[in-house]
Protein backbone atom coordinates (compact mmCIF):
# COMPACT_ATOMS: atom_id res chain seq x y z
CA UNK A 1 0.00 0.00 0.00
CA UNK A 2 2.83 2.40 0.78
CA UNK A 3 4.29 1.83 -2.67
CA UNK A 4 1.06 2.77 -4.38
CA UNK A 5 0.91 5.99 -2.39
CA UNK A 6 4.57 6.66 -3.24
CA UNK A 7 3.91 6.07 -6.95
CA UNK A 8 0.89 8.38 -6.83
CA UNK A 9 2.94 11.09 -5.10
CA UNK A 10 5.71 10.80 -7.68
CA UNK A 11 3.23 10.96 -10.56
CA UNK A 12 1.63 14.04 -8.98
CA UNK A 13 5.04 15.70 -8.88
CA UNK A 14 5.81 14.82 -12.51
CA UNK A 15 2.44 16.21 -13.56
CA UNK A 16 3.10 19.42 -11.60
CA UNK A 17 6.52 19.85 -13.24
CA UNK A 18 4.97 19.32 -16.69
CA UNK A 19 2.16 21.79 -16.00
CA UNK A 20 4.48 24.36 -14.37
CA UNK A 21 7.81 24.27 -16.21
CA UNK A 22 10.70 26.41 -15.01
CA UNK A 23 9.60 26.48 -11.38
CA UNK A 24 11.88 25.81 -8.45
CA UNK A 25 11.43 22.70 -6.30
CA UNK A 26 10.41 24.81 -3.29
CA UNK A 27 7.61 26.44 -5.26
CA UNK A 28 6.36 23.04 -6.42
CA UNK A 29 6.57 21.67 -2.87
CA UNK A 30 4.47 24.52 -1.48
CA UNK A 31 1.97 24.18 -4.31
CA UNK A 32 1.54 20.44 -3.63
CA UNK A 33 1.64 20.70 0.16
CA UNK A 34 4.97 18.88 0.66
CA UNK A 35 7.98 20.06 2.58
CA UNK A 36 11.23 20.75 0.75
CA UNK A 37 12.93 17.62 2.06
CA UNK A 38 10.13 15.42 0.71
CA UNK A 39 10.33 17.17 -2.66
CA UNK A 40 14.11 16.75 -2.95
CA UNK A 41 13.87 13.07 -2.03
CA UNK A 42 11.12 12.61 -4.61
CA UNK A 43 13.22 14.27 -7.33
CA UNK A 44 16.00 11.74 -6.73
CA UNK A 45 13.42 8.93 -6.84
CA UNK A 46 12.05 10.23 -10.14
CA UNK A 47 15.51 10.23 -11.69
CA UNK A 48 16.11 6.71 -10.38
CA UNK A 49 12.80 5.69 -11.99
CA UNK A 50 13.90 7.03 -15.38
CA UNK A 51 12.32 10.48 -15.48
CA UNK A 52 14.73 12.91 -17.13
CA UNK A 53 14.56 16.34 -15.56
CA UNK A 54 16.49 19.47 -16.51
CA UNK A 55 17.59 22.10 -14.03
CA UNK A 56 18.78 25.51 -15.16
CA UNK A 57 21.39 27.70 -13.46
CA UNK A 58 18.72 29.18 -11.18
CA UNK A 59 17.46 25.79 -10.02
CA UNK A 60 14.27 25.80 -12.07
CA UNK A 61 13.02 22.40 -13.21
CA UNK A 62 11.61 21.13 -16.48
CA UNK A 63 10.61 17.62 -17.48
CA UNK A 64 12.37 16.32 -20.58
CA UNK A 65 11.18 12.77 -21.11
CA UNK A 66 11.13 9.28 -19.68
CA UNK A 67 14.34 7.34 -20.24
CA UNK A 68 14.10 4.33 -22.56
CA UNK A 69 15.68 1.16 -21.22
Amino acid sequence: MARRRDEERLQTIVDAIKENPNRRPGWLARRLGYDNKTMMRALYQLEDNGELLAEDERGRLSWLRRRQY
